[in-house]
C-alpha cells in the first residue's frame, strides 16, 4: 500500500475559527497534535483572479510562519519547512481524502518533489 497500515478512524473536534484580514482560517487539531489549517478568502476583501490567493497563501506560509519567525531557530526552521505540505484547490475542484494520504507519503518519500498536479477533466 502507498500509505502503510492505518489506524481506524478517530473522531476529530470541530475546528477553532479565526477572523482574519482576508476571510476566515480554520484549525483542525487531529490525534498526535498535528494540524489542518484551512484559509478562506473572502472575494471581497482581498483581490480575486490571477492566482492571488496562492501568492497570499505563499507568503504566510513561508514568510511569516516560517522565516519570519523569531521564536523558531534555524534549525526549527529547516525542520518545519519540510514537514509543511501546502494543498491549494480551487472552489470547484472535487477530491477524495485519500488521494492527500498518497501525495504526501509520496512527497515524504521523494524530497525532490516540490509540486504534483493531478489530471485535469474538463467538465
Amino acid at each position: 500500500k502507498w500509505y502503510g497500515n492505518r489506524r481506524p478512524i478517530e473522531k476529530i473536534d470541530p475546528p477553532e475559527v479565526y477572523i482574519t484580514p482576508y476571510g476566515g482560517r480554520l484549525i483542525w487539531t487531529l490525534p498526535g497534535k498535528t494540524k489542518i489549517i484551512c484559509h478562506l478568502k473572502d472575494k471581497n476583501k482581498i483581490r480575486h483572479k490571477k492566482r492571488w490567493s496562492q501568492c497570499m497563501y505563499m507568503y504566510y506560509f513561508l514568510g511569516y510562519q516560517l522565516m519570519k519567525n523569531p521564536d523558531l531557530t534555524d534549525q526549527q526552521k529547516e525542520v518545519r519547512a519540510e514537514n509543511t505540505f501546502l494543498l491549494a484547490l480551487d472552489g470547484d475542484v472535487d477530491f477524495q481524502p485519500d488521494a492527500i494520504l498518497k501525495l504526501v507519503d509520496l512527497m515524504k518519500r521523494n524530497p525532490t518533489v516540490g509540486a504534483a498536479c493531478g489530471r485535469i477533466h474538463r467538465s
